[in-house]
């Protein structure tokens, strides 16, 4: 039997690029040696990004810390493999891949004379069948992805239970909808190399968070946690079929959802290696059956490991999922800072995290998920983001002060250089067809190195005295500063003097005159720019001067 917290199976990457095959509990292998493990080896970004959701959740339902100081305690001295064997241990019956009982992630009913599936077909960007039958499979080709080894059918599984896109009818969705977003802190410890403990462990909640998010229901059991542990909780109504909301299930599992009613179909491998990682294993993948009607997670689930947000006052927080043009600074907001509404906040453990600063050296934040549309990946988005911390030193109530300024005060820099452009271009802006959306694109991606810039020089400032509110004052002019430059920059590329007719000449000069006032104050967009900076606008110095 294959089993997923024993058996080496995890690919890893060490600092010196050499890539080893682990079992979970050797993660902490070397730490403090000159060549520890620092990332997952998978040959894709999904999997690489499930195999972090998946240590993580192995860690909180073996391994979560008592409180606060007891996390400390294992990210200053980093627990031994063997502790971590022992731990995972526990909940070894739960992880067997291919037994006759329980399987890990699987539904528990053989599916006899269920719908058999190419293994191609559990990789969310794999074409689905409306595409087949209209051979449009033009860019991720059919028959690519025939044969897995158990630890590459293991990770593609876990990755769709985990991401899991509509699949048409009465195939669920994961607890998070399709292909949410999740956000990881990564962090330093002083003194050390980076490694991949620092992926996982600033991640892992608390017995006091996991416990927090419960909710009164049935007595205690792995199969809350596991669901594949008991007969699945099918969803058909019309076969007593019902949902699952967080009353029925553990807390934990959020970590280990399970929408989708799949069954992995293994053989010997006669020779065949894993079409994806090229490894041999005398047993492979080549199909799997499927059927529809399986867990279908309510509303009302916290992911600790993805942001919320309210679509309006008082509605129940959904999680945030990736949209087109990737993932920047302009999603601080509610990626990292609360915004000051509360209708979108931060992962729970990016919260807690970010006020243990002093435990960390440096600190990133990575953010990633698949772009969705409905059952298609438009694209695999991923990010990552440096926090400003430095030896453990910063303000984290600055910190968003200072981003609730920054970041929409970009926003409408950005809405303003698009409205002029068009400005410039057409005698009726309002009603120009076609998307002008890749100016906004390229204008927060070229002003974010300036971001970052303008949040350390202003925790530089606010170090050397955070009683003087008005030292920040050149700061924040900075910052207008690299919005001015960067707009017109983006404005003259894309409105150009040559070539324009003499009678739009008018037209062209007034949009980049408006723009400039824009960055002085003045006008309505000024104005909301210069409001949330708190800066003085030029309507506002004007009165003064009176």
């Amino acid at each position: 039997m294959f089993n997923l917290v024993g058996d080496p199976w995890v690919p890893v990457r060490r600092s010196s690029g050499a890539v080893d095959t682990i079992a979970p509990w050797e993660i902490t292998r070397g730490i403090d040696e000159d060549n520890p493990f620092v990332g997952f080896a998978w040959p894709r970004a999904d999997f690489d990004g499930a195999a972090h959701e998946f240590l993580i959740g192995l860690l909180a339902t073996a391994s979560a810390p008592a409180d606060d100081d007891e996390w400390l305690g294992w990210w200053d001295a980093p627990p031994a493999p063997e502790l971590l064997r022992e731990r995972f241990a526990a909940f070894a019956d739960a992880f067997v891949l291919d037994g006759d009982g329980p399987r890990f992630i699987q539904d528990m009913d053989p599916l006899d004379g269920a719908v058999e599936v190419e293994v191609g077909g559990l990789l969310i960007d794999a074409p689905c069948e409306n595409t087949l039958r209209k051979n449009a499979d033009l860019f991720v080709k059919r028959g690519g992805v025939s044969v897995l080894s158990r630890a590459a059918a293991a990770i593609a599984l876990f990755t769709l239970q985990t991401y899991a896109p509509s699949g048409g009818q009465g195939h669920r969705t994961s607890l998070r909808g399709g292909g949410p977003l999740t956000t990881l802190a990564v962090a330093g410890r002083a003194g050390r190399l980076p490694t991949l403990w620092g992926r996982l462990w600033p991640n892992v909640e608390t017995r006091e968070a996991i416990e927090s998010r419960g909710i009164a229901g049935p007595g205690p059991g792995h199969e809350r946690i596991f669901p594949w542990l008991a007969p699945t909780r099918t969803s058909n109504d019309k076969a007593q079929g019902r949902p699952t909301s967080p009353r029925d299930v553990d807390p934990l599992q959020v970590y280990w959802g399970m929408p989708r009613r799949i069954r992995l179909l293994f053989e010997p491998a006669d020779g065949r290696v894993s079409s994806l990682t090229g490894a041999a294993d005398p047993i492979i993948v080549r199909a799997y059956r499927t059927r529809n009607y399986g867990i279908q997670y309510t509303e009302g689930f916290a992911h600790p490991l993805s942001p919320y947000y309210a679509p309006k006052a008082g509605a129940t927080r959904l999680p945030v999922h990736p949209q087109p043009g990737g993932i920047s600074y302009r999603h601080w907001l509610g990626l990292v800072v609360t915004e000051v509404d509360g209708q979108s906040v931060p992962a729970n453990t990016a919260q807690l995290r970010a006020r243990d600063f002093a435990a960390f050296e440096w600190l990133r934040l990575v953010a990633f998920g698949y772009d969705m549309d409905n059952m298609k990946a438009r694209s695999w988005s991923q990010s990552e983001m440096p926090l400003p911390v430095e030896d453990g030193k910063l303000d984290k109530d600055f910190l968003d002060a200072l981003v609730r300024k920054l970041v929409p005060a970009a926003a409408v820099a950005s809405r303003a250089l698009t409205f002029q452009v068009k400005s410039a271009l057409y005698p009726r802006p309002s009603d120009v067809p076609g998307d002008f959306g890749f100016i906004g694109e390229r204008f927060w991606r070229e002003t974010e190195i300036g971001f970052y810039q303008t949040i350390r020089l202003a925790n530089e400032v606010y170090r050397r005295d955070p009683g003087d509110a008005d030292a920040q004052r050149p700061v924040v002019e900075g910052w207008v500063r690299i919005l001015r430059d960067r707009s017109l920059a983006l404005f003259d590329e894309n409105a150009p003097l040559a070539g324009i007719e003499h009678r739009d000449m008018e037209r062209l000069v007034r949009a980049r005159w408006s723009l400039v006032m824009t960055f002085l104050g003045a006008g309505k967009r000024g104005e909301e720019l210069y409001s949330v900076l708190g800066l003085v606008s030029a309507k506002q110095r004007k009165r003064r001067a009176k």
